[in-house]
């Protein structure tokens, strides 16, 4: 499937949460700035199939966000409560995410909700498990890797086309996120050329989603829904977060576009890279992965 048609999808699946008259407001809008051509053709698409029958009104249409309070600053430790939660919650919902997966554990597993993870241009597995620092690295199913990896352990998965994931509970920043986030990124992407960060965990509403190149970081936002509060936003929005209808105002959310969530999260993971969560249906080819676990305050160092 082509870049644009992966696009043009991921938006169709979007806009399918709106009312016709937010779509119609879409078609008829003149802000090239905010809707791209791809998306006023997606919302275009999406009523002309409405009209003949081919898809249905949404029972409960996506309201538009209301105004958000401002942010408050938050010092050093402010997420480590968090950790608890995402060791605790994180393991359950991997357990049934992958449940299905124990009649055939070399096949690959989807993951994503209540986890975070890499994204790095190779398809040289060893070498990410070797470029994150990772100890007692030994082979293993999806299977076991995927539940591992929601027990704390570094599941460095095989090649999934031109992109290997490595993921992890261990993963969730311990600190203020462009602390932890930005230097492995802007570390990882010298040695593979683009590195990508996401994590979402929906207890805290914590929605984070981060990009390097050639050793320099370029696109960065997180969200910590729970508390109404931008975590981070650094470099301009992607095409991908604008024809998704995310905006920003002043580092915020903007009023009328859709909050991060983590629907959100996994769309710009496939359009930047690979959707952890629809890895059963695009990859069917039984290989190992590599597992293994780090130690000290930052993968790698």
């Amino acid at each position: 499937m082509s870049q644009d048609r992966q696009l043009f999808d991921a938006i169709k699946r979007h806009f399918a949460r709106k009312s016709s008259a937010q779509l119609q407001e879409i078609v008829q809008g003149t802000n090239p700035e905010r809707w791209s051509p791809e998306a006023i053709a997606a919302a275009d698409e999406i009523l002309q199939d409405r009209r003949a029958g081919r898809a249905e009104e949404p029972q409960l249409a996506e309201e538009e966000q209301p105004p958000l309070s401002p942010p408050f600053p938050y010092g050093l430790g402010f997420l480590v409560g968090f950790i608890p939660i995402f060791a605790l919650n994180g393991f359950r919902f991997g357990s049934e995410f992958g449940a299905g997966a124990r009649e055939n554990p070399d096949l690959p597993v989807p993951f994503g909700p209540k986890a975070a993870w890499l994204a790095l241009d190779t398809t040289d597995t060893e070498a990410v498990a070797a470029a994150l620092g990772l100890r007692e690295v030994r082979a293993s199913s999806w299977a076991e890797g995927i539940e591992a990896a929601y027990q704390a352990s570094v599941f460095v998965t095989p090649p999934l086309a031109d992109w290997t994931l490595a993921v992890s509970t261990a993963l969730f920043p311990p600190d203020r996120v462009e602390v932890f986030v930005k230097p492995l990124l802007e570390r990882l992407s010298r040695q593979f050329g683009e590195a990508q960060y996401f994590c979402t965990h929906r207890a805290v509403e914590l929605h984070l989603w981060a990009r390097a190149r050639q050793g320099r970081l370029v696109r960065a936002f997180g969200w910590l829904g729970e508390k109404g509060l931008t975590l981070w936003h650094e470099g301009p929005p992607t095409r991908a977060e604008r024809d998704l209808g995310f905006g920003f105002l002043d580092g915020q959310p903007a009023t009328g576009t859709p909050a991060p969530d983590e629907t959100g999260v996994m769309q710009i993971a496939a359009l930047w890279s690979v959707d952890p969560t629809t890895l059963d249906e695009h990859f069917k080819e039984p290989q190992p992965g590599l597992l293994g676990r780090w130690a000290g305050n930052a993968i790698g160092q």
